[in-house]
């Protein structure tokens, strides 16, 4: 018997109700996490349905393969970043699916996981990715960047106001060769904020610094990119996001693609002929009730959204 789920995925019923539409569709979920939307999805499927999973997380793909085992048939899972889902679909010789979803972020266990860098609440390697075999790590990020490099980081992903009082004190931490840990990373930041205002600027700080680690923004912008070409007509994108820097990326990318009219406000009569892609399921994010909240706090900050192909 498996031990209980490290991570509680956030509207299960919300994702399958809108996102299955087709019992025996093909579904692409980029980030599988610990499975619970996959098991949920795979629950609805029909004989011939489909489901592939991707993750960046090697950790979570393991367990993900262990738990989602007794729907073998019906499942293809790849350690992945989810941005890089048309080459899955080209080597499974897939080039559309009925079905795209992405749960955007970082899971509750990653956070709390000690030896991986993202929480200040305790001390690790400054590390920082959802995958270790590659990439940047945090430490050699803060060690070998220059003050504007940080100093954008922390202010544009992290929206932290501060930023320039923080950045100096990492590069001053940096020359002193104390920037190899997250109490390192953690200290420098606690010597310039006020201490009723630490634990909200630390969170912003290494969020800031981990969205850029993980190339987190650009890998959603490439794979709403790709997705008008990899869904079917009646298909449907479902996005899931915990921060307003994502959610307002979703929003405006499915607000563009669903565009039916270019026209300039003086032509009374519509001659652009434009053709959206997809039309909003729901005009307004869908999210979590208040039994969920209360039972799952993370889940207050998740915006939903839905969007089908036409």
């Amino acid at each position: 018997m498996m031990q209980q789920p490290p991570h509680i995925p956030i509207m299960v019923d919300a994702v399958v109700n809108h996102l299955v539409t087709d019992k025996n569709g093909i579904y692409l979920d980029g980030t599988m996490g610990f499975g619970g939307h996959a098991n949920a999805i795979m629950e609805k499927l029909g004989p011939t349905g489909t489901y592939i999973g991707l993750d960046a997380d090697p950790y979570a793909l393991e367990y993900a393969k262990k738990r989602l085992s007794v729907h073998a048939a019906f499942c293809t899972l790849h350690h992945v970043n989810y941005r890089n889902f048309p080459e899955v679909l080209a080597s499974l010789e897939i080039p559309q699916v009925t079905g795209l979803f992405f749960d955007i972020g970082i899971s509750s266990y990653q956070i709390d996981s000690g030896d991986r860098g993202f929480s200040f609440q305790s001390d690790a390697p400054l590390d920082m990715r959802f995958d270790t075999s590659s990439g940047e790590s945090a430490r050699d990020f803060l060690n070998t960047a220059n003050f504007n490099e940080i100093g954008m980081v922390i202010r544009n992903y992290g929206e932290e106001r501060n930023w320039k009082r923080i950045t100096r004190t990492i590069v001053n931490a940096v020359s002193k060769g104390e920037m190899e840990t997250t109490f390192h990373l953690k200290a420098a930041v606690e010597s310039v904020t006020h201490h009723n205002f630490e634990t909200k600027t630390l969170a912003r700080v290494f969020q800031g610094i981990r969205i850029h680690i993980n190339s987190e923004l650009d890998s959603l912008k490439i794979a709403l990119e790709s997705s008008i070409n990899y869904l079917k007509p009646g298909g449907r994108i479902g996005v899931i996001a915990f921060h307003s820097l994502e959610d307002r990326i979703v929003k405006r990318f499915f607000k563009k693609q669903a565009i039916t009219c270019t026209c300039p406000r003086e032509i009374p009569v519509c001659v652009c002929n434009t053709k959206p892609n997809l039309k909003l399921v729901s005009r307004k994010a869908i999210v979590a009730d208040a039994n969920e909240v209360a039972s799952n706090p993370r889940s207050r900050s998740a915006k939903f959204r839905v969007a089908e192909r036409v």
